[in-house]
């Protein structure tokens, strides 16, 4: 553990670096025991400067022929330069002459899996468990785990990394893999009774109290999902991935101050951070604070330029401030980094339509139908500049194209009667209207979205008390 770590070896570590160097340049010869010799060569390897711990090797072996670490680190040398046969060939040399160097067996599996044989650098790191005591093991369990992903046996994998968590459950790195495996397999109610059960034997583990609150995210449970982050931060109060979790469930829960309260937490902890700034700005938003919403929007590009979320809110908050001119402006940034972005061409329409440049607003929605066309709001938005311009055939082709693309989205069908109705067409107007109250029988208030007028027609006002007498 670090705090056991003495950091004394890492500065003459450096100090005998200073002195190889010299050697490396013939202005003098120092000798070094073996474990220091193994210091400076993985100083190299570790830096990918594999030529100076190529020269550093030589030196090594010539002082220190007959080191069994030197020849593995001869081997971690061959590995890190691909030259797999050489590794192996020498590996195999040492396995007969060392049958109980459990370092020599998790190499081979380390050169196996670098050339993705899996199967056999997984018959080797089981070779390496019967050499070492359980618990040495976890780098071995690790491994095993990562091959048999690779595998796609995500049980087996499931399996090493438990067995990796009963001898240390402190392993950070193996409860956040566990986590993934679960979930990427599509076994969250198996992950979150084995979370369930490791709280149990380790209580005050805010990582695996996240973890749980990440699993119960993913399946909506939302309210399970904030008690378990909840007990993360109560485990350790500066948990700051606790905190920034709990804002973002507070804030689809729209709970929005208490929400703001955890993202103004997350930045204490952490500093700036531009997806702090933006949720903040997001639930601003949801709170129709817009003047509050486009300042961290900004302070959001402002730390990180690439950010097209950020420029995109801001827009949008400009354009719901009335900023018109702001808002073209900030749009035509997130598009320029983005083409392809389909949020920042409806924004782009909006501010168009506002601006009542009309043609390129329409080309815009076009674009988003093109990104996107699950997004059902385009259809009603592009249908509406299309039916007020007088194209009302045009209109009610593009809201009945969405009805179709979008598997029949309920409020294209009360828009799309809205636009028959307008134009005399009411019996297929009441036929739409009657297939989406059999739906979505509470939301009758969309007949008048469109047309506050609709709301005085006596046959419409028969039609929906019939309606509701049917129910």
């Amino acid at each position: 553990m670090e705090e056991h770590f003495d950091h004394s070896f890492e500065d003459n570590n450096q100090d005998r670096i200073v002195k190889l160097e010299d050697m490396f340049s013939d202005n003098a010869y120092y000798y070094f025991d073996v474990s220091e010799w193994e210091g400076m060569i993985e100083h190299y390897l570790a830096g990918l400067k594999l030529d100076k711990a190529s020269r550093a090797l030589q030196f090594a072996k010539h002082q220190h022929p007959s080191s069994l670490e030197l020849m593995m680190k001869e081997a971690e040398l061959f590995i890190e330069k691909s030259d797999f046969k050489k590794a192996l060939v020498l590996l195999k040399k040492l396995e007969i002459s060392h049958p109980f160097e459990a370092d020599i067996p998790f190499l081979i599996a380390n050169t196996y899996s670098r050339i993705g044989r899996s199967i056999k650098s997984i018959e080797y790191y089981k070779k390496s468990l019967t050499l070492t005591e359980p618990e040495d093991s976890e780098d071995t369990y690790f491994q095993m785990a990562s091959e048999y992903l690779l595998l796609e046996k995500p049980h087996q994998a499931i399996y090493w990394l438990k067995k990796l968590l009963d001898i240390n459950p402190e392993n950070i790195e193996a409860l956040y893999e566990i986590s993934l495996t679960y979930e990427t397999n599509d076994l969250i109610d198996e992950a979150i009774a084995f979370f369930k059960s490791f709280i149990e034997n380790s209580p005050y583990s805010h990582h695996a109290w996240f973890n749980l609150g990440n699993l119960y995210t993913v399946k909506e449970q939302l309210k399970e999902a904030l008690d378990a982050y909840e007990y993360s931060i109560l485990s350790f109060e500066e948990f700051s991935s606790g905190w920034y979790n709990k804002g973002t469930i507070l804030a689809k829960l729209n709970r929005n101050k208490l929400a703001l309260e955890a993202f103004f937490k997350t930045l204490e902890l952490e500093g700036p951070s531009s997806p702090t700034y933006c949720s903040i700005a997001e639930v601003y938003e949801n709170m129709d604070n817009f003047e509050g919403a486009f300042e961290y929007y900004k302070k959001t590009y402002e730390l990180d330029d690439s950010y097209t979320d950020a420029w995109i809110g801001a827009a949008n908050a400009s354009l719901e401030k009335g900023e018109l001119k702001v808002a073209l402006a900030l749009i035509e940034k997130a598009i320029k980094q983005e083409e392809d972005n389909a949020q920042a061409h409806h924004i782009y329409a909006e501010i168009c339509q506002s601006l009542q440049f009309f043609e390129e607003a329409k080309k815009a929605y076009k674009k988003v139908i093109q990104l996107d066309s699950d997004n059902w709001e385009v259809f009603l938005d592009y249908s509406a500049i299309l039916f007020d311009q007088e194209e009302k055939e045009n209109a009610i082709f593009i809201i009945e194209s969405g009805m179709v693309l979008t598997g029949n989205q309920v409020e294209l069908g009360f828009r799309a009667g809205a636009y028959h109705y307008l134009i005399g067409n009411s019996n297929q107007a009441f036929q739409l209207w009657n297939d989406a109250l059999a739906h979505k029988p509470a939301d009758v208030d969309q007949i008048f979205e469109f047309d506050q007028d609709l709301r005085c027609v006596p046959e419409i006002i028969d039609f929906i008390e019939q309606f509701d007498n049917e129910l």
